[in-house]
């Protein structure tokens, strides 16, 4: 890699997104990214400068978000369209730039029309100075884990969930799940004559939670989206879409036992991605979708076990033993089966650092999805769904003489050549609250103190599971209904993360401090969620934002025309 661990460097990559055919029996396009499907490795040190010349060669405009990246003083590096900058147009192209901040497993992912779910994804990692946890492994794996569908989101599935022919509001269910852009049984990880190894998980799913789990071995973790954890033995844990998981594991403490002796030595093992059957809105079993296009062979049915191959050594080869056999020998080790998705009982390595301020404001957000006066699906926070129709934030008698808005003009466009113009209460302190509470336009759009402290209560009415994820800011994640002792437990150092899994028809507290001026989207990661408006945007400190001297770019107003 470019990037120095001594200082400061530049790392540069050049990224082209266009469509490819990556399977010789299958006719979907994906939008891939160097021709690759998932994209190419960017790696960086902390606090390196990350430019990223992005050339659009679609037929249809693009962005690319990077998830994890704080994107502070560069906020309209976010990538998000209507948010933080107009969408790339076709055959042109756009320069990002921005600090590797934070640390840790992140990734870089399409935010416009659909094309994360066909494709348009790849890993981010930016390395520390001194890592964590460092001595306990000699080697590393990324695994990123997505949805793979035989159809075209952006121009039959979306189209199909958010339309009148799905009265049940059913989400598409994936046809399959790929790993490293592999099908089940075809990925081999070799270890390299390492013994103990590292693997960064990223489910860059667009609808699927996982349990991942290795045959015989336990899981040691050691880092959550990218906070660095002490680490935390499990036998599996689940992941949902957008979170990441770093785990290590010593070929020494294999336990071969479940395989019989004449099986043995045992050369491989299976790495298991489970999906979880039970957030699909159908029986995969014999659900034939109403939108599938016909295929050899036809019907398709989703096979929620995905099946890697982990080789002991530099060979490939197959595991001898049944994938039935399940590694039963670990449970002997009193290893526990991680079911709290937010995993909120590891703890912070460095928790003197992660001291968690006293909360100065509030907001309570209640998730429902249900059909609109046209029987479409749509997902509500707090009775809004989320859309550019209601793109304006500035008072009319507000606007200065440099500025037509228009419905495609940016959120932090208007911020930043309007500051004092915002349509949006300030928060206000009610008869019942101890705090004041953050107030919104009535469109999903809510205005944030610089420097609150703000505790929000996500309220799931939803019977499925919710991924939410916040841009330019990670959080401490206080207590969900599955683990509402977590408050009092660990009120010195919550954990940190940049996507909590919102229980079904349960709840979650997360707290974050909005030290960092612009607009960021808080929305569900489940690709038809956003399509259905299951998303918000807090406006941060708009005087702050100005008054650190940020401008829109020419070339970036260059989009918008």
């Amino acid at each position: 890699m470019s990037a120095m661990a001594t200082q400061q460097a530049i790392v540069s990559k050049t990224l082209t997104v266009g469509t490819l055919f990556p399977y010789i029996a299958s006719t979907k396009p994906i939008v891939a990214v160097n021709y690759d499907f998932p994209g190419p490795l960017i790696e960086a040190y902390e606090n390196d400068t990350i430019i990223v010349r992005v050339i659009n060669n679609l037929a249809q405009p693009t962005t690319i978000h990077w998830h994890g990246m704080f994107q502070i003083g560069t906020p309209n590096m976010d990538g998000v369209v209507d948010v933080t900058q107009c969408a790339i147009p076709s055959f042109s192209e756009m320069t990002y730039k921005f600090k590797a901040q934070p640390a840790g497993t992140a990734f870089y992912h399409g935010h416009y029309l659909d094309q994360y779910a066909d494709g348009l994804i790849g890993p981010l990692i930016i390395r520390r100075k001194v890592e964590p946890n460092r001595q306990l492994y000699d080697t590393e794996r990324i695994l990123m884990v997505s949805d793979w569908y035989n159809d075209v989101a952006r121009t039959k599935l979306s189209p199909w969930y958010l339309s009148a022919n799905n009265p049940d509001g059913n989400e598409p269910v994936p046809d399959a799940i790929v790993v490293n852009g592999k099908f089940s049984k075809s990925l081999f990880v070799t270890t390299s004559n390492a013994t103990r190894i590292r693997f960064r998980i990223i489910n860059a799913a667009a609808f699927s939670m996982f349990t991942v789990s290795i045959d015989g071995l336990p899981l040691h973790i050691i880092e959550l989206d990218q906070t660095a954890v002490v680490p935390y033995t499990v036998s599996s844990f689940s992941i949902n879409v957008a979170q990441r998981v770093s785990f290590y594991v010593n070929l020494k403490e294999f336990n071969g036992t479940f395989v019989p002796r004449h099986m043995r030595p045992i050369k491989s093992v299976y790495i298991r991605f489970k999906a979880d059957a039970e957030m699909y809105p159908v029986d995969i079993k014999s659900y034939i979708a109403p939108y599938a296009t016909w295929h050899v062979p036809y019907p398709i049915f989703l096979n929620p076990l995905y099946l890697a191959i982990l080789s002991f050594g530099s060979q490939h080869s197959l595991p001898k033993y049944s994938v039935d056999r399940t590694s039963s020998s670990l449970s002997s080790q009193a290893l526990p089966t991680q079911k709290d998705t937010n995993m909120l009982s590891a703890r912070p390595f460095s928790q003197v650092n992660n001291r968690v301020p006293n909360a100065t404001h509030r907001l309570e957000l209640v998730i429902a999805i249900f059909p609109d006066s046209l029987n479409i699906t749509r997902g509500y926070l707090n009775n809004v769904t989320y859309g550019s129709n209601s793109n304006n934030i500035i008072n009319g008698s507000g606007l200065t003489h440099s500025m037509v808005l228009s419905k495609t003009t940016p959120l932090l466009y208007q911020m930043a050549t309007n500051p004092r113009a915002i349509a949006i209460p300030s928060p206000v302190r009610k008869n019942n609250s101890s705090l004041p509470i953050i107030q919104s336009d009535g469109n999903g759009h809510y205005l944030v103190p610089y420097q609150a402290v703000v505790d929000i209560l996500l309220v799931n009415q939803d019977d499925g599971e919710h991924p939410f994820h916040l841009h330019g800011h990670n959080f401490w994640i206080i207590a969900t209904s599955d683990y509402p002792q977590a408050e009092q437990l660990y009120s010195t150092a919550y954990l940190q993360r940049d996507v909590v899994s919102v229980p079904a028809s349960g709840w979650a507290k997360v707290r974050f401090l909005a030290n960092n001026p612009g607009v960021w989207l808080l929305h569900c990661h489940i690709e038809w969620h956003m399509d259905a408006g299951l998303t918000l945007a807090f406006i941060v400190g708009p005087e702050q934002l100005v008054a650190q001297g940020y401008n829109v770019t020419a070339n970036q107003q260059s989009f918008c025309k």
